[in-house]
């Protein structure tokens, strides 16, 4: 789902116009960016947590150069799903899962196959 289509989603749930829709997510967005930028941690309860890693400078080589490069001290935001997130996402695995069991389970004849046209 790209941004204009989560806009788009978010005006007809909220019986919103697109413009506040954008206003709306670019400042759930923004609000989360400020709090990694200086905090390091935003946690939204059932939908998961964003925090930032911190990556110690090292040394390092091009691939396909050989050349040795210096990698400065980097931050990076990382996001763990929580719980209500993973089920709900895992929920149409499941549901494919049973139907595939319940698929296998069913006894098909051999000969009900093999029937021939003509």
């Amino acid at each position: 789902m790209t941004r204009v289509q989560l806009v788009d989603k978010l005006a007809f749930r909220m019986n919103i116009t697109k413009k506040d829709a954008e206003t709306y997510l670019g400042a759930f967005l923004d609000s989360i960016m400020d709090a990694l930028a200086t905090d390091g941690r935003v946690v939204v309860q059932g939908f998961g947590s964003f925090k930032v890693n911190e990556y110690k400078a090292r040394v390092a080589k091009k691939p396909l150069t050989g050349e040795v490069i210096h990698l400065p001290v980097r931050r990076k935001p990382s996001f763990h799903a929580g719980k209500e997130l993973r089920e709900r996402v895992n929920e149409e695995m499941e549901l494919m899962h049973e139907a595939e069991a319940l698929v296998n389970r069913i006894h098909v004849p051999e000969n009900s196959l093999g029937a021939t046209a003509g």
